[in-house]
């Protein structure tokens, strides 16, 4: 596999897991917490 292509995958896979840590941290600051309703 040439060298660019493997930092290219190395760049995506760094990308994804980088979403993937903003999606399990934003879940897991939310999670578990009852949701607030306005009084009508």
């Amino acid at each position: 596999m040439p060298f660019d292509a493997m930092m290219l995958s190395l760049a995506v896979t760094v990308v994804f897991l980088g979403f993937a840590a903003v999606l399990a941290w934003a879940d897991r600051q939310t999670s578990g917490l009852p949701l607030r309703r306005k009084a009508a």
